[in-house]
């Protein structure tokens, strides 16, 4: 993947919101903006390949220990890390509350992406899936920027509310659950891992994608029976591969 100059990503980044009226933002990174009433601290990283053998879809950014985040992780003000997809002209963003929580934990943490969400994801969609850990994420093009502040909340699950655009790039008052599609990522949990690795060992991989499913019920609404068959098949597949 591609990766471009700190000085030019945060340069994309004001060049999208410099449309808004009322706008302004500190210098640095992480750094502070304004929108209206509202203030975010914002930290932008480039994504990068995570190198891992088997799964080499996984992009990551990650976060040294900084001073910086220890006034950050003080502050009553969001904080949002934006991994920007050079190639794509993606960005992913993580849950800014669980990754406050987080801030200088360890000297280095990863935050973790897929870039075949990263490259899917069409103009006039806020994507989300899951990682290995529960964590949601959602995957936006550039361009969006200002819905994705105007929606943050509501892209995180707190109760929902309509989309307003000016420029009409969303349709207006059409819900915003009309854009998300909620999918797992990836099969982590040790106790499920200890329900499927027996059936999948004896190839019966539509029971294990029952028990998968069962296992989820209610979690991951927009995950459809083939979503569940492709998450389970490629546990499957790791498994026969491992030998």
């Amino acid at each position: 993947m591609r990766k471009i100059l700190a000085k030019e990503l945060k340069i994309k980044f004001i060049d999208v919101l410099s449309e808004l009226i009322e706008f302004s933002y500190d210098e640095g990174n992480p750094f502070l903006i304004k929108i209206r009433s509202e203030q975010f601290f914002v930290f932008l990283k480039n994504l990068s390949p995570a190198y891992f053998k088997n799964s080499p879809d996984i992009t990551r950014v990650q976060l040294p220990f900084s001073n910086h985040f220890s006034k950050i992780s003080n502050a009553d003000i969001p904080f949002i890390i934006l991994g920007y997809d050079v190639d794509n002209d993606s960005m992913v963003c993580w849950n800014p509350l669980n990754v406050k929580q987080r801030l200088n934990a360890k000297s280095n943490i990863s935050l973790y992406s897929r870039e075949s969400l990263q490259s899917n994801v069409k103009p006039n969609e806020f994507k989300s899936g899951y990682l290995s850990n529960g964590e949601k994420i959602i995957i936006f093009k550039r361009v969006h920027l200002p819905e994705f502040f105007d929606n943050i909340s509501t892209l995180f699950g707190a109760p929902k509310r309509d989309i307003i655009s000016d420029d009409n790039i969303f349709n207006v008052n059409e819900s915003l659950t009309e854009y998300v599609s909620d999918k797992l990522l990836e099969i982590t949990e040790e106790s499920l891992i200890l329900e499927l690795t027996p059936l999948l060992m004896r190839n019966k991989v539509l029971e294990a994608v029952e028990v998968c499913s069962l296992y989820y019920k209610g979690k991951y609404e927009g995950m459809t029976f083939k979503d569940w068959y492709k998450l389970v098949n490629k546990y499957y597949q790791k498994i026969n591969s491992q030998g």
